[in-house]
């Protein structure tokens, strides 16, 4: 119980990080932007005054606003799919980005919020910045370490540049992906089942495992920069 309860931890923590990402960045400012963006919606996440059930969803859309302006759904959905994004139709696309999004953040904010009420002393100065890797100019990976207990738990974020705006389209937890997390996950509900089938699970939140050691989702491409599909 307490191997899994420290799973889970680990892989909320790393979603609350996901959630954080704002404005654009220049290459070789990728970091001190991430920096800045992290310390003000972890303040945003811990603020009293959104705790109130009132006040959450407008503090989802804070936080949605804020993961917009650099997290690229498109590209995170396209990529989850794999090869099953080309047998569906632009408006289907559309309409599993959509959903995908909402899946997130119903999932992740809610495992955020009861995180964050037991480590009422975290902060981003528990948060590392170790490396900023660019590979050809169009792919970026930014390592960093979250101290947790005295224990430390890495996690990378991997961008990608789009018309000279880096925008993230994946992260490993622990060396886990989360795009390849999902992949894995949506390829067997499409295996044995429809589009619609995946679609109601998404907005059930069924059957969906938060990617992480204790997932069992282990990828060996978790620690490149770049997954070129």
């Amino acid at each position: 119980m307490k191997h899994a309860r420290a799973g889970t931890r680990t892989a909320v923590l790393a979603l609350a990080v996901l959630f954080c990402l704002g404005s654009s960045a220049e290459a070789g400012q990728i970091t001190d932007n991430l920096k800045l963006v992290v310390d003000k919606v972890l303040t945003l996440l811990k603020d009293p005054a959104y705790t109130a059930p009132q006040k959450k969803d407008e503090r989802t859309r804070l936080i949605h606003e804020t993961a917009s302006g650099t997290f690229d759904w498109e590209e995170m959905a396209r990529r989850t799919l794999g090869p099953h994004w080309r047998d569906i139709t632009t408006e289907q696309q559309k309409q599993f980005i959509d959903i995908f999004v909402d899946f997130l953040e119903r999932t992740y904010i809610s495992k955020i919020e009861l995180f964050l009420q037991e480590s009422k002393d975290f902060t981003a100065k528990n948060i590392s910045y170790i490396q900023e890797t660019i590979e050809q100019e169009r792919y970026a990976l930014v390592e960093t370490k979250i101290l947790l207990n005295d224990k430390e738990l890495p996690l990378n974020y991997k961008l990608i540049n789009k018309s000279g705006r880096w925008v993230v389209y994946d992260l490993t937890i622990e060396g886990v992906g989360l795009v390849a997390n999902y992949r894995t996950q949506f390829n067997d509900i499409l295996a044995n089942g429809s589009f619609k089938t995946l679609i109601d699970k998404l907005k059930a939140k069924e059957g969906m495992d938060i990617p992480g050691k204790n997932s069992g989702q282990q990828t060996a491409s978790g620690q490149g920069i770049s997954e070129k599909k």
